[in-house]
């Protein structure tokens, strides 16, 4: 799909760069997804369907106390069949978060939304999962305001402005601000292929990553409303209406 030259991967502290097609298992990772709730839930879909429909799914919306949600769950994501949805809002609703992490059939796979850019992942969570070695995918979706977490990939969509690459970037480390500023120069053939951005820190030999491509199209979203729903929400709007 993709015809941009492939250049060896350098070692830490060299000047080279390699751009080639993302092929890294992703389950059992902690990656973010920059973009609307169709680019997350296509990247959530595809990990729930290599796991085979197996373990459970899991839907968390973080939001700092005192602060207004602005995660609606109207759309694609509220409409989505979840296992279980959680609110956290302070360290004991974390805890029940992972409470049944730890003792739902696995592997386990989590969409992990902030409600507002003051909120963070509790690190702790992702290593009390790692330490008992629980298969536990963590998923983070994100406007394009970093989620603060220690992420081992990041999705770009499809042409992402490259201040939001090296803004997102820079925040995850300061040596990946010369990574991203090297791909300017290719950003618009990757686009015009369809494809997008993918940084990705999984068994790479540079501590900084690497950057990749990948489809950000792959993976299918149903946005279409049960007749039940299709009920629901028409005998909201007209309450709302007749009130």
């Amino acid at each position: 799909m993709f015809g941009l030259a492939v250049s060896a991967a350098g070692t830490a502290g060299e000047d080279t760069l390699r751009v080639e097609g993302f092929d890294s298992p992703l389950r059992a990772h902690r990656f973010l997804v920059i973009g609307d709730e169709r680019a997350w839930l296509r990247r959530f879909n595809l990990i729930e369907s290599q796991s085979l429909y197996k373990g459970r799914s899991i839907l968390v919306v973080q939001e700092s106390m005192g602060k207004a949600s602005n995660v609606s769950l109207l759309g694609s994501v509220g409409r989505r069949r979840w296992d279980v949805i959680f609110r956290v809002r302070d360290s004991f609703e974390a805890q029940m978060v992972a409470t049944y992490v730890a003792n739902a059939p696995k592997p386990v796979r989590i969409l992990w939304l902030c409600a507002n850019t003051m909120c963070e992942i509790p690190r702790a969570l992702w290593q009390r999962w790692r330490e008992q070695k629980l298969d536990v995918t963590l998923i983070g979706g994100s406007d394009g305001t970093s989620v603060a977490c220690e992420w081992e990939a990041i999705f770009f969509p499809h042409r992402c402005p490259q201040e939001t690459v090296e803004k997102v970037l820079s925040a995850r480390g300061s040596g990946l601000s010369s990574l991203a500023a090297k791909m300017k120069e290719h950003g618009e053939e990757i686009a015009a292929s369809g494809a997008a951005l993918v940084w990705s820190n999984i068994e790479e030999s540079d501590t900084r990553g690497c950057m990749y491509w990948y489809d950000p199209h792959d993976g299918t979203v149903n946005d279409e409303y049960t007749k039940k729903e299709a009920a629901t929400v028409l005998e909201g709007v007209a309450k709302w209406l007749s009130s």
